[in-house]
């Protein structure tokens, strides 16, 4: 543990999707948190004729009796979103295989038949943030408010799976792209306009998100992502392998060289995600953080 060196695969439950071997193995299948055999799944109803979307209940965590609830209508219609309607495994507890609901304080990641390495040694980690700010100056500071717009189960979570794509699939045409269409600021009331974006994704599947102005088919917003050591960001001390980054939309004064906010009461947006598929994922996530405010 103490020696430096690439990432290796630990063991993992038969419900992960991560590559086990081979180049692409750099990532741990673990977090994106497959659904072990030490969680058991309690319907709330077992008519088979409950529609798709509509299956409830509880996960519960064996060893220790834990359960959270897994609530129906986790995903939303179309056009709202399409997730329910391309019967994602992560709209239904019937179906569900793994992601942020199966994934909790103490409850282990491997299956039952799988002994927890170091049990006794509980990891222990750091967070150091540094924090820039400027004294408040009523001249030109504003109140904004954070939004999240997403597109797939479970409102601000927005998790879906990510299917693999058939054996042999050439790696550009391994994509999946799931939409959502909507009016997320009413018409009317005080002027709200579209300050930030920051698309919420994951490693390595996500590829891009896209939000468009669906009244006028304009492009909004386009977050790419870039991948470290490909010379693709400017400053060679972040372009670092093995690190991926995500840049946002903004928008602002033109002085620093920044689109005037557009506004947003009563437009209807289009946001889109796309993502690879050599290799299948729990968990994804398709999530705009959206900032708001006046102009």
């Amino acid at each position: 543990l103490d020696a430096p060196g690439p990432f290796v695969p630990g063991p993992y439950p038969a419900a992960a999707y991560a590559p086990r071997s081979g180049p692409d193995a750099i990532y741990s299948g673990l977090l994106e948190c497959p659904l072990t055999t030490r969680v058991e799944k309690l319907l709330d109803s077992n008519d088979t004729s409950v529609p798709f979307g509509k299956g409830s209940g509880y996960l519960r965590y064996k060893p220790t009796g834990e359960k959270v609830r897994f609530p129906a209508d986790r995903c939303l219609p179309s056009p709202r979103e399409d997730v329910l309607a391309q019967r994602n495994p992560s709209c239904d507890l019937r179906t569900y295989t793994g992601g942020l609901v199966s994934c909790h304080h103490g409850w282990h990641l491997l299956d039952a038949n799988q002994q927890v390495p170091w049990e006794d040694q509980p990891l222990v980690y750091y967070k150091k943030f540094r924090v820039y700010f400027q004294p408040y100056n009523a001249s030109h500071h504003k109140q904004v408010e954070r939004q999240d717009w997403g597109i797939a189960a479970d409102g601000d979570h927005s998790e879906y799976d990510v299917a693999q794509c058939a054996a042999g699939t050439p790696e550009p045409l391994c994509r999946k792209t799931i939409t959502g269409t909507w009016t997320p600021v009413p018409l009317g009331g005080a002027p709200k306009y579209l300050l930030a974006v920051h698309d919420h994704c994951h490693a390595p599947t996500c590829l891009k998100m896209e939000m468009w102005n669906n009244d006028t088919g304009k492009l909004l917003c386009r977050q790419q992502i870039v991948y470290g050591g490909t010379h693709a960001i400017p400053e060679a001390r972040f372009d670092e392998p093995g690190y991926i980054a995500t840049p946002p939309c903004l928008w602002g004064s033109p002085e620093h060289g920044l689109e005037p906010p557009p506004l947003m009461n009563g437009v209807t947006i289009k946001v889109v995600a796309v993502t690879n598929t050599t290799y299948g994922h729990h968990g994804e996530m398709a999530l705009p953080e959206v900032t708001l405010g006046p102009a």
